[in-house]
């Protein structure tokens, strides 16, 4: 008898990332289906956020902790993919380990933003601006999920998902800056200095302490 060699496959984990993201928005589509759909179309729908500030809704209902958990995962696999997969190869404990920091991240800049905006009696347009940062981060999750699963099954080129996302990051740059022209134009130093700390700084240290 001949032996037949036996096949694994050592991105299975990858998969299951990949499903467990999909249970979440079939939960959050579940849970509020109109407001599902009008963050995946935000990109292209002007005044959706300006409608969702109005209505007062919280971080803390169970549909936008559903969309922070989704989020996450997503920012953690397409991070683990484009810095860390060629390292370590297809290490689950690596995922991980970008999963704990950047939910940390995130977690840390929301109670940030939420100091600033509340405690400190900041203008409820600076609440605007803060809102429609974040609504647009679960947008952009919301679009790379389908980007990341293209590029783990079909067009595996890294360059294609550096890309992608970069568009995708561009193109929400441009939206929060047209949403919010008169606070960026009006404190434009200050929003550089925001931007640059709290946006670029914490990728490139991430980028340094993994390559």
């Amino acid at each position: 008898m001949q032996a037949i060699e036996r096949i694994t496959n050592n991105d299975s984990w990858v998969a299951l990332v990949i499903v467990l993201a999909i249970v979440l928005l079939a939960m959050m589509k579940s849970l509020k289906p109109t407001k599902l759909y009008g963050y995946a179309i935000a990109f292209i729908t002007p005044g959706f956020f300006h409608k969702r500030i109005e209505e007062g809704a919280s971080f803390f209902s169970p549909f936008r902790l559903l969309l922070f958990a989704y989020s996450m995962l997503v920012i953690s696999l397409f991070l683990f993919l484009t810095l860390l997969s060629d390292k370590y190869s297809q290490s689950f404990l690596a995922f991980l380990g970008v999963l704990i920091f950047t939910v940390l991240y995130f977690s840390a800049r929301f109670l940030i933003d939420y100091v600033l905006a509340n405690i400190l009696g900041l203008s409820s347009i600076i609440n605007y601006f803060l809102y429609i940062k974040s609504g647009y981060l679960y947008v952009l999750c919301l679009w790379l999920l389908p980007i990341i699963i293209f590029y783990q099954y079909t067009f595996s080129n890294k360059i294609f998902l550096i890309s992608s996302f970069s568009i995708l990051l561009i193109f929400r740059a441009f939206l929060i800056l047209t949403n919010n022209k008169k606070l960026v134009i009006s404190k434009l130093f200050y929003f550089i200095l925001y931007f640059c700390i709290l946006e670029i700084a914490p990728l490139l240290i991430l980028y340094k302490t993994t390559t």
